[in-house]
């Protein structure tokens, strides 16, 4: 299992100018039935602390009103999605893939949590939301797929639709891991990470994060995606250093500060209080104890990531 010491080298290996280039995922629709089922299993890998900062995010940016409709697009087995209506409270959400295995997976995680009144599922592109009426949502969120498409301008067009079909008093969120400046230090990241996945026995899981390490966009290329007709101002959050994830938010528009209210208490995120307990008795004390001293950090790295803002239609 990794310690915190392993993450230094990872840390002083990004400075300096970027040198990797990006190469696209060999696929982009999961349909494998094991790459399906061990996806399916993220909660109880160290992935699900970016689902848990992708929820304290729109917990402090989000106003006290706006709680009633979520859409999440490319949701895969769903576990955002349903995390949306069980942590924060979510009336309506639906999530979309298109892949009908993971709408399957999904819709049967819903269930599962008892949220299947609540929480729906259907097949469909996300690069075509016609379907969707302007300003029907509180939320829309793209959580990990951004480097899915395959190029900037595709995910600029699903980024102009989440923004139209988004309410303008709502939100619009995208969250993605970010490319490193070299292969070497990829290498070594998907390494110290991947250990998590080899040691829970998910290799397809562990091919598919490398491959996406190497298809993730850097900040500077995602930030293009920004639409630049848009009434909203922008804001792009990229942690310093190491960028384990970035986020592009979308604020309601007539508003520039992006964070109304403060983070959870140190150990009162819904999330991690669900899934400790689970952590410790599914798979080890030690490691749930090893991943809340990793949350701790990439908490640290969000809260002093810098914050770049674009004004409505720069």
């Amino acid at each position: 299992m990794p310690s915190l010491a392993d993450f230094v080298p990872l840390f002083a290996g990004q400075i300096g100018p970027q040198v990797l280039g990006r190469t696209e995922e060999p696929a982009v629709v999961t349909q494998a039935e094991d790459h399906v089922c061990q996806y399916d299993q993220v909660m109880g890998t160290k992935l699900a602390l970016s689902y848990a900062a992708a929820l304290e995010a729109v917990y402090r940016v989000r106003q006290d009103v706006g709680c009633e409709a979520a859409l999440d697009l490319a949701c895969g087995p769903g576990h955002y999605t349903v995390c949306l209506a069980r942590y924060l409270g979510y009336a309506k959400v639906t999530g979309i893939d298109l892949s009908g295995p993971m709408v399957g997976v999904a819709t049967e995680n819903a269930a599962a949590e008892g949220l299947e009144q609540r929480v729906r599922f259907r097949r469909g592109d996300v690069t075509q939301l016609h379907q969707f009426d302007q300003g029907e949502w509180d939320l829309v969120s793209l959580t990990g797929a951004a480097h899915h498409m395959p190029d900037l301008e595709t995910v600029g067009r699903i980024v102009r639709e989440m923004d139209r079909v988004a309410k303008p008093e709502g939100l619009v969120m995208v969250m993605d891991l970010a490319r490193l400046r070299t292969a070497k230090l990829t290498e070594r990241y998907v390494k110290t990470l991947g250990h998590d996945y080899s040691e829970r026995g998910l290799p397809a899981f562990l091919e598919d994060f490398r491959n996406s390490m190497y298809a993730v966009w850097t900040p500077k290329e995602l930030a293009t995606a920004i639409p630049t007709d848009s009434p909203r101002w922008w804001c792009h959050l990229v942690p310093r250093g190491l960028p384990t994830v970035q986020m592009i938010f979308g604020l309601p528009v007539g508003r520039k500060r992006l964070f109304v209210r403060r983070g959870y208490a140190t150990r009162e995120h819904p999330l991690i209080q669900d899934w400790y307990p689970r952590w410790e008795q599914q798979v080890s004390p030690q490691w749930a104890k090893e991943t809340l001293r990793e949350w701790h950090l990439m908490r640290m790295t969000i809260s002093l990531a810098s914050k770049k803002m674009f004004p409505p239609g720069k």
